[in-house]
């Protein structure tokens, strides 16, 4: 028979004590992933369309070539789909959510993709200024779109990934605020819809949590020095949840930007989200050719900012750095305690997710 803590407490009280085994254990897990050998992923590019964006389009245009300079590098590796949309979801907009131009969707395939590509990022700056990235996202890759004009873009088992393109912050509200004057007021930011829900959708679109990466090009925190821009914190946090990156739509030349995405969306990840939290002394992280992955025909990989592996518990994330990015065809390994005690006796198989 057991006893909880409390009846043994009204027990002490009548019969003067009584003992409890108080010992715990914790629960191990262990994370596998895999750097696919060849990689398919389809890319949408969301680009803001409002009055203020002309420039920042014409160096997406322009710098384009380094970012597809890499793709170009791992031809044989890289089999991409390319689509256009723009942040404009207002009702007098025909295409809202739909991929932009003839072909809508660009591949390798394509004749003159690159130049292709290059007209229609430059999706003018006639757009409404109530700019809903988040949402015209979602909506481009979702029932009706996905099956209709959007046919084809998206693929089973490839990457998908988000860059977002804008000089304003993210307004997705579904209809909650009643003109963009209300997108920065703090009295009316719980009206737009969470961030963290739009990841949840895109990765259920997907069945696959790994399948799913954002990236930013937006203003920064500190827009000091950056004229006419407000900080995109909520594509700052799509970016941040699903292990993408960030750049800064102020910057002169988009070079940099542009070939750090290159390299990122060409299928080589750096970030894998754990399955549960862990008890962060316990980490173990191997890398391998094949499975099983462990200490035994494994390397591990230490611990490190510069050239080593780091965890980010805010957003589950266990990130590889500099050289020790794992290239394609790895498997990886990451073996832990799951954070929360669990009472030995608990025959259960499953760990706890987020255990108080």
């Amino acid at each position: 028979m057991r006893f909880s803590l409390l009846s043994c407490l009204s027990a002490a009280a009548l019969l003067g004590g009584c003992n409890i085994d108080t010992q715990f254990t914790r629960r191990t897990y262990n994370d596998l992933f895999f750097q696919e050998a060849r990689a398919e992923v389809d890319i949408l590019f969301v680009v803001d369309n409002s009055e203020s964006m002309e420039a920042e389009q014409e160096r997406l245009a322009r710098r384009f070539d380094t970012f597809i300079d890499y793709m170009d590098e791992v031809e044989t590796l890289m089999d991409f789909h390319l689509g256009v949309i723009t942040t404009d979801l207002s009702d007098d907009n025909p295409d809202r959510g739909r991929l932009l131009g003839t072909p809508s969707v660009l591949s390798r395939s394509t004749l003159d993709y690159v130049d292709k590509f290059k007209d229609r990022v430059q999706v003018g700056i006639t757009g409404w200024g109530m700019e809903k990235g988040l949402e015209a996202s979602l909506v481009a890759l979702s029932e009706p779109m996905v099956s209709d004009a959007n046919d084809g873009f998206m693929r089973d088992g490839a990457m998908l990934v988000l860059i977002y393109v804008s000089d304003e912050n993210d307004c997705s509200d579904r209809g909650a605020l009643p003109s963009e004057d209300y997108c920065y007021l703090p009295a009316y930011q719980d009206d737009l819809v969470p961030v963290s829900e739009y990841v949840a959708a895109f990765r259920q679109i997907k069945g696959d949590t790994q399948l799913v990466m954002a990236f930013s090009i937006v203003g920064p925190m500190d827009t000091t020095y950056c004229e006419d821009t407000l900080p995109g914190t909520r594509y700052h946090e799509v970016a941040d949840l699903t292990g993408g990156a960030i750049g800064s739509i102020c910057s002169e030349d988009f070079a940099g930007i542009m070939d750090n995405l290159g390299l990122s969306v060409g299928g080589i990840r750096s970030a894998f989200p754990l399955t549960y939290r862990p008890v962060e002394r316990t980490l173990e992280v191997w890398t391998c050719d094949h499975e099983p992955c462990d200490g035994s025909n494994g390397a591990a990989v230490a611990r490190g900012e510069a050239d080593g592996w780091s965890y980010d518990d805010s957003t589950s994330y266990l990130t590889f750095n500099g050289a020790s990015v794992p290239p394609r065809g790895t498997v990886i390994s990451v073996k832990y305690e799951v954070a929360g005690s669990v009472d030995r006796t608990d025959t259960g198989d499953s760990p706890l997710k987020s255990p108080d």
